[in-house]
């Protein structure tokens, strides 16, 4: 059962907004390539896990996806949590390509003449392992047995890890093994370390903990709010802008006529600039002509709002994006 279903990560679905608004020829392109190449290189490592986990049995566990989770003055973050009555689960993906060398003080990886270094999986899983643990004494819950497994999503992946390294052995897998490595660690506790009611608890205690990290991308990026394209665009030859006109979303360059287009261009705004608009806003935005068609489009979304007709500021929805 998804308590916290697989979700594209919001960074990722910011930096392609970026992509799709900044001009051709901007020297930040550049930069924004490869930020967005190594994001979906994570993004469908996780998908792949996620693929392999929505076929174990239902009822057995409570899958998290991307779980921040504070503790002291800062965040940890997991991958996936699995969570049931007799033990949970920490699941930490790793989508690199070419050949992965796992030591006890490092991890190296091969890849295109490249030798890159990186820590060690299996102490970045022990110390989320430790940190979820001081989490739930801080929560006044109850101690439950807590494992880990590191998760090689890319099939392609050359596997290397040192014969002596016996935790490495037993706790990285690759992503076509991973139900047998659940049945494996679920098999070895024969009985229920805590209640279906406890397990409720831990579950509302790490929703209601998660805290989802918020990156401006454009400061981060050091681009401007005047430097990103405004209007809708063409779904089909995604040129900018469409016009409005008679209910309809019309590309002059192609023709392709669209009643939602829209959606996209305020998803954008919601991504880039914040997460709440006025009327002149969206409709410097949208490109509208008037505020009656601005209004009339807004209706649509029925976006929840405050305030009175004139001053009404409309508020992303929960799910929008």
């Amino acid at each position: 059962m998804y308590a916290k279903k697989f979700q594209m990560p919001t960074i990722l679905a910011k930096a392609e907004a970026l992509e799709r608004r900044t001009p051709k020829g901007h020297p930040v392109l550049l930069e924004l390539a490869p930020f967005i190449k190594n994001l979906m290189s994570g993004c469908n490592g996780e998908k792949k896990i996620n693929y392999f986990l929505k076929q174990i049995p239902t009822q057995r566990f409570h899958i998290f996806h991307d779980l921040r989770l504070p503790y002291g003055d800062s965040y940890f973050q997991l991958d996936f949590v699995l969570l049931s009555p007799k033990v949970i689960i920490l699941l930490d993906g790793k989508n690199h390509s070419g050949k992965l060398t796992i030591e006890q003080n490092q991890m190296t990886q091969e890849y295109q003449e490249k030798r890159l270094v990186y820590e060690n999986p299996i102490s970045q899983a022990n110390r989320h392992k430790l940190l979820l643990n001081y989490f739930f004494a801080e929560h006044k819950i109850p101690q439950i047995p807590i494992e880990s497994l590191v998760v090689i999503s890319k099939s392609t992946t050359e596997l290397s890890i040192n014969p002596s390294y016996t935790e490495a052995q037993k706790k990285v897998c690759r992503a076509s093994n991973l139900i047998e490595k659940i049945e494996v660690i679920y098999n070895r506790y024969n009985r229920d370390q805590i209640d279906n009611k406890m397990v409720n608890q831990i579950k509302k205690l790490l929703l209601k903990s998660h805290t989802p990290l918020e990156v401006d991308i454009l400061s981060k990026f050091n681009m401007l709010t005047s430097e990103i394209i405004p209007g809708v665009q063409c779904p089909r030859c995604f040129l900018y802008p469409m016009s409005y006109k008679r209910n309809n979303w019309i590309c002059s360059f192609c023709d392709f006529v669209s009643q939602d287009a829209y959606l996209q261009a305020i998803a954008d705004y919601f991504l880039l600039i914040k997460s709440s608009f006025s009327n002149p806003e969206i409709r410097a935005f949208l490109l509208l002509a008037s505020s009656r068609a601005t209004s009339y489009i807004l209706s649509l979304t029925k976006f929840p709002y405050s305030g009175a007709t004139k001053g009404r500021i409309y508020y992303q929805p929960k799910d929008f994006l």
